[in-house]
């Protein structure tokens, strides 16, 4: 037969019937323990490698079965993260709403004799420095030219063109803007305005003032109500910087908006209002 060919097939078989049959006589001679010990000898090795085959595949065995757990825990932790971000993310995004909105609230308490109309900040001009900007509000929500643009910290701005639902607004710095202003501490007034080589610092200056007047720096200026745009005793800003004009005998007075234009995001516009209704 051809499987008796196989000579590692014969071998196991020699091996097998020699550890039957040489034990079997040794037992029968009365040498039990010794045939015994002959099997335990020559089977020890194949206990051997059955005992580390056996605790290789129980490893191999909890290492997948670890690695399935490991797996498992690390997508629910990966679900868990994701879940808690978009609770984050749904958080903060209440939280600026529920800021805005008490914004809002601020201000009509603060201006109960003004009306106005919220906007939103959809573009501004580009560059280290914004002189105008664009706001989701028009002609369909009463908005039009010359209106003023407030924050809660101050004056933004006055509208300078409106469309249906969008308008634009200069800002404090752009040379074209200019504001009645005072200042309460010594009751300077003069006028403030955007200047071409202070716009890109974000400043301002107040000018049309005495040399001789009583102005410092830290001096905050408000709006004086004068003309037909502002309403009187909105915050304008602070002085930071003063100059003299020796030719002209005046004063020159550098001042930092008290609205910073890179930040802003929603704006009130001042569709109607009542004189002596300002933050003074």
């Amino acid at each position: 037969m051809r499987i008796f060919q196989n000579k590692f097939f014969i071998i196991c078989l020699c091996i097998a019937l020699v550890l039957t049959i040489v034990p079997s006589v040794f037992a029968i001679m009365g040498y039990r323990s010794l045939a015994k010990n002959i099997v335990g000898t020559v089977t020890m090795p194949v206990r051997w490698v059955a005992t580390t085959i056996g605790n290789a595949f129980e490893g191999f065995g909890k290492y997948f079965g670890n690695m399935k757990a490991l797996n498992e825990e690390n997508k629910a932790l990966i679900d868990e993260n994701a879940a808690l971000k978009e609770q984050l993310a749904q958080a903060e995004l209440l939280e600026r709403e529920n800021e805005r909105l008490r914004d809002y609230l601020d201000m009509k308490n603060k201006y109960p004799s003004f009306a106005m109309e919220e906007g939103m900040v959809i573009s501004h001009s580009s560059g280290n420095y914004i002189t105008n900007f664009t706001l989701n509000r028009g002609t369909l929500h009463g908005i039009q030219t010359n209106m003023p643009v407030i924050t809660k910290d101050g004056i933004v701005g006055y509208v300078v063109e409106v469309g249906l639902n969008w308008c634009m607004v200069s800002t404090l710095i752009e040379t074209a803007t200019s504001v009645g202003a005072y200042i309460p501490r010594s009751e300077v007034v003069g006028i403030v305005s955007g200047d071409y080589s202070m716009r890109q610092e974000g400043t301002c200056k107040i000018s049309y003032i005495d040399a001789e007047a009583d102005v410092q720096v830290g001096d905050v200026v408000y709006s004086s109500g004068t003309g037909s745009v502002y309403p009187a005793d909105l915050k304008i800003g602070t002085v930071t910087a003063i100059e003299v004009d020796e030719y002209n005998r005046t004063l020159v007075a550098t001042v930092t908006p008290a609205v910073d234009f890179s930040s802003i995001k929603w704006v009130m516009v001042i569709t109607g209002y009542q004189s002596g209704g300002g933050d003074k």
